[in-house]
Order: C-alpha cells, then sequence, then structure tokens
C-alpha cells in the first residue's frame, strides 16, 4: 500500500468539490432544471473520485483503472431516458472524477485538465453556440398511446398545443400505463390547447 499525501489528497479533494458545484449545479441544474441529473452526476463524480484514490493507494494496473471507469460510465437512469447533453454532462463528471482521483498527475495538471473539460462542455452546450432560432422553444411532453409514426405525433402535438412543430424526439415509450414521452422544438403560433396533457418545459 502506498502513503497518500495529506496535502496532495486534501487539494485533490477540495479541486473536485469545486469542478462538481460549477458542472452539476452552476452549469447544468441553472440551464436544464433536471434535478436527479443533477445529483446523479454530482454523487457519480465522488464516487468515482474516492474509488480511484482509494484503488491508487495500491500498486495496482492501470487495467484495473480502466475496468472501473468502463463499469461506471454504462450506468443508466431506470427511471427517466437520459438526453445526450445530460449523457454529455454525466460523461465530463466520470473523466474529471477519475483524473483529479489519480495519484500520478501533479495538481496544476488536475486542475488543468479537469478546467480544460468544464470549460469546453460551458461553451458547447452555451446558448450562444449552435443556438437555435430565436423564436425556437423546446417542451418535453408525455402522450397517451405508443403510436412513434412521424407524421402522427407532428398532427397530435399540433393539435393538441396550437404551434408549428420544427422537430419532435421520441425520449421514451412506456407500456404501463401505454405513454409515449417526446421532445418538441416549435414555434409559437397560440395558447396551448389541451390541458390534460403532462407538459415539462425546457427552454
Amino acid at each position: 500500500m502506498l502513503r497518500v499525501d495529506p496535502f496532495e489528497f486534501f487539494a485533490s479533494l477540495t479541486l473536485d468539490l469545486v469542478v462538481v458545484v460549477l458542472l452539476a449545479f452552476v452549469l447544468f441544474y441553472r440551464r436544464h432544471r433536471d434535478r436527479d441529473m443533477a445529483i446523479a452526476i454530482a454523487a457519480i463524480n465522488i464516487t468515482l473520485w474516492a474509488l480511484t484514490g482509494a484503488l491508487a493507494s495500491y500498486t495496482l494496473s492501470l487495467g484495473v483503472g480502466f475496468a472501473l471507469f468502463a463499469v461506471i460510465s454504462v450506468i443508466r437512469l431506470r427511471s427517466s431516458t437520459a438526453s445526450w447533453v445530460s449523457m454529455a454532462y454525466l460523461m465530463v463528471g466520470l473523466g474529471s472524477g477519475l483524473i483529479i482521483g489519480l495519484t500520478g498527475f501533479s495538481i496544476v495538471e488536475k486542475i488543468e485538465y479537469a478546467g480544460f473539460m468544464v470549460l469546453v462542455m460551458a461553451i458547447v452546450d452555451s446558448k450562444y453556440f449552435l443556438r437555435r432560432d430565436q423564436d425556437d422553444s423546446v417542451l418535453s411532453i408525455t402522450l397517451e398511446g405508443t403510436d412513434i409514426d412521424p407524421a402522427s405525433l407532428k398532427q397530435r402535438v399540433e393539435a393538441i398545443l396550437n404551434v408549428n412543430t420544427v422537430d419532435i424526439k421520441v425520449r421514451s415509450v412506456t407500456l404501463e400505463p401505454l405513454a409515449t414521452k417526446v421532445e418538441v422544438t416549435y414555434r409559437k403560433t397560440g395558447a396551448p390547447g389541451d390541458a390534460n396533457v403532462k407538459a415539462n418545459a425546457k427552454g
């Protein structure tokens, strides 16, 4: 077993906590308002940091670290289907937790790598990067039934919300109850219609 330097340990812990706050709460939660995913990003990051640091105290092969990363990276949220953006934040959380937890890097190198990943995520998820038309909005709604035909979905959504749809993505389909969750990009033409549809504004 290798001896862990107390200064390096607390410096690494402080850095990881800063990364967690910036990534999960300042960036992700403020932009996407998904509490469950924000907590998942933070918890998985801290867990991976702790496991990596603990395993690094022993003379284990690099393959063990990659195996650990591979196992944790396949974690899926069973309650809902995560978006690609959410998964991107999760992967950045995994990567930063792994790098900060390793003992082979100096604290300066850890700051550089983790800071770079968080900065890139902040830029690519910014409203100024690949932004939509300013008149477009995004809404997640749950429809009864499991009909995922694009034309049928478009007709149903436009009739319910009284909007012109730009894009419709199917996020999940459940059998009990029979329901289809879709993400709708639309342009407003009037007030929404059917109030019985569960809707959660995202932007």
